[in-house]
């Protein structure tokens, strides 16, 4: 009987963010709070002290946190409604240091419904715990509307869930 042999089984784990232009979020290098696209008077919440529109054209931020051993097995972004008001506005994501290990420069102006899968030639990008880090590109506007799902499949080094007989 070979003792080194798996005797255990864990189920995929996911997490998401879903990215909403009339949303906001902390902007990981600048530390300002900054809308995802949309003009602060279109926010969810224009009172947010400090909130501003993406002054550089660019936001990075820190979206999914991972465990430490997280191994990914695969996830997509998928454009749940397309981005308008943008001439460009394309969504990577990584981690800190390779923010497009994972996938780079998906379009969110894309047709609702199109998916794109997460490269899978880093999946042990984050397994020392890194946070998955999203960066939003756009040109000319701010967005004005549109919604993207970003969506990472995982598991984690050592965990079972089941027992498996041989």
């Amino acid at each position: 009987m070979n003792r080194a042999a798996s005797r255990t089984a864990q189920y995929p784990l996911f997490a998401e963010f879903v990215i909403s232009t009339n949303e906001w979020v902390y902007d990981s290098v600048s530390l300002a709070a900054v809308t995802l696209g949309s003009t602060v008077a279109l926010s969810t919440d224009p009172l947010q002290p400090g909130l501003s529109g993406l002054a550089a054209n660019t936001i990075v931020f820190d979206a999914i946190p991972l465990p430490v051993g997280a191994v990914i097995a695969g996830g997509e972004v998928v454009v749940e409604t397309a981005v308008t008001g943008s001439t460009a506005y394309t969504v990577s994501v990584g981690i800190a240091g390779n923010t497009t290990a994972l996938a780079s420069s998906v379009a969110g102006t894309a047709a609702a419904g199109t998916r794109t899968a997460l490269t899978m030639t880093a999946p042990m990008v984050a397994n020392a715990g890194q946070n998955v880090r999203l960066t939003i590109a756009y040109t000319v506007a701010n967005a004005t509307a549109g919604k993207v799902r970003v969506r990472v499949q995982y598991t984690i080094d050592g965990r079972g869930n089941e027992v498996q007989v041989s």
